[in-house]
């Protein structure tokens, strides 16, 4: 007889529809705030200068979930030195560590390899 409650999760598929809208919010606004341009985040973040205007303008990421990471100390402080390494033009880590904590933050808890 099959179990019909088990379940598979794949957490990446989960943490596309919000969490990972809201990392990317918060990333752009750290970059717009460092003084880069639209076209300059697009080509940062690897997405269309319109994708990055609809992430400033609010129409992507969940405000409430961005805020919530936003308040949340050792989540900004990761956001920052990728920001930074971004805008050094280092090679920079994924935002998988950064999707682990947000998730973490949000109070998720099925497991991710990214895990900290």
């Amino acid at each position: 007889m099959v179990n019909i409650m088990a379940r598979i999760i794949a957490p990446c598929e989960v943490a596309v529809r919000d969490v990972i809208p809201a990392v990317k919010a918060i990333l752009i606004d750290e970059l717009r705030k460092h003084g880069l341009s639209q076209m300059q985040i697009s080509v940062l973040m690897g997405i269309s200068t319109a994708d990055v205007n609809y992430y400033l303008k609010g129409k992507r990421g969940n405000d409430e979930l961005k805020k919530t990471l936003e308040s949340n100390d050792d989540f900004m402080e990761m956001v920052d030195l990728l920001v930074r390494r971004m805008i050094r033009g280092e090679e920079v880590m994924n935002i998988c560590p950064l999707c682990s904590v947000a998730r973490k933050v949000k109070g998720e808890n099925y497991p991710c390899p990214y895990d900290y």
